[in-house]
This record gives C-alpha cells, structure tokens and sequence, in this order.
C-alpha cells in the first residue's frame, strides 16, 4: 500500500488517501488464512490477495504514520475471499474505507464512527447503528465493533463495521454491498 500524491480535503476529519495494496506477503495461518486466497509467487515465496485493508494498516503503522504522533487515511482497496459468495457478499469486492491511527482508540473509535455516520447520513441512506456488534476478527479491543446494517438487504445486510484496536479505529464499507442498499431503499447515487 503506498501514499497517493493527492491529499483530499475532507474537515473535520482530514487523512491522507492511500491507493489499493499489491498481494501481501502471507504472514498468516489457520481460520483467517482458510479465507483468502494465498498461493506462492513465481519465485515460490508464499504470498495472497488481501480479504481486507484494515490488518494491513494495523501492521504497518509505523511506516504509514511516518514518525507523527496520529494520523488519518482513507483508502479504496480491491478485496478477495475465498468463501463460498452469498448475495450481496462476493469473492471480489471494493472496500472504502477510514483508519486513524494514533495513541488513543477510543478516541479513534469515536472519530471513525462519527466519519462513517456522516458518510451514510450524506447518502440519505437509511441504517441502524449496532454498537456493541461481535465481531470474529480478533483485532478489535475485546473483539468489539461496531456495523451499520440496511434490514432490506436481509441476512447480508450489513453495510460498514469497523472498531477500536492497539494502534487506533478505523471502518470499511462494501462498495458493491452500499450499492444494493442504496437501489434496495430507492435512492439514486
């Protein structure tokens, strides 16, 4: 993932935008590895195509907050699971998303949700806002997040999720999935 040479203007919240990763190095094993699509490269390093943004920025935070105290970015990045598709849950998929990173999560919590309302809001989009939601990925502070769900897209409505974790919070949205929520609820982009 590098650092693209625009930087958007976006008050309150500022960041950086940051362009879609290459595949990554596969750092990883078990049930998060069982969901992606990981094969070795020409050169058999082992390598795969990344299911999410958000454990990637986590890993190189350093790198991306560059010496500073706290930062912001956003991102759009290409997506690939290697489950079984499900309506309105591909194998690939477009997430946008939001990470600040820095030395305060909760914070960084608040800053992210506030971000990810506003953005639905300014759609007109109609959602409901799970606080509290589960979530399996083990990077969230005490596994807890927070998701955006259109009840009109049924058993795959969730539209954005996002939480706390060590190095600040940050949120993802389905591109393909926001789409169906927004025919679904009559609104045209």
């Amino acid at each position: 993932m590098t650092l693209a040479r625009k930087k958007p203007s976006c008050p309150p919240y500022g960041g950086r935008t940051l362009s879609s990763p290459r595949p990554a190095a596969a750092k990883y094993s078990g049930k998060i590895l069982g969901q992606m699509w990981a094969f070795p490269d020409r050169k058999g390093r082992a390598c795969c195509l990344i299911p999410e943004a958000t454990a990637l920025l986590q890993e190189r935070n350093q790198m991306f907050l560059n010496r500073r105290r706290e930062a912001g970015f956003f991102y759009a990045a290409r997506c690939y699971r290697y489950e079984r598709p499900h309506a309105g849950r591909y194998r690939e998929f477009t997430q946008l998303g939001y990470e600040y990173l820095g030395p305060d999560p909760a914070a960084a919590r608040e800053r992210s949700l506030a971000l990810c309302r506003g953005f639905l809001d300014s759609l007109g989009l109609r959602y409901e806002l799970g606080g509290m939601a589960r979530r399996g990925l083990s990077y969230y502070l005490g596994g807890e997040g927070f998701e955006m769900r259109a009840p009109e897209l049924g058993a795959q409505k969730q539209l954005a999720g996002g939480g706390a974790y060590r190095e600040g919070a940050g949120f993802g949205i389905g591109l393909e999935r926001l789409a169906l929520a927004l025919e679904a609820q009559g609104i045209q982009p």
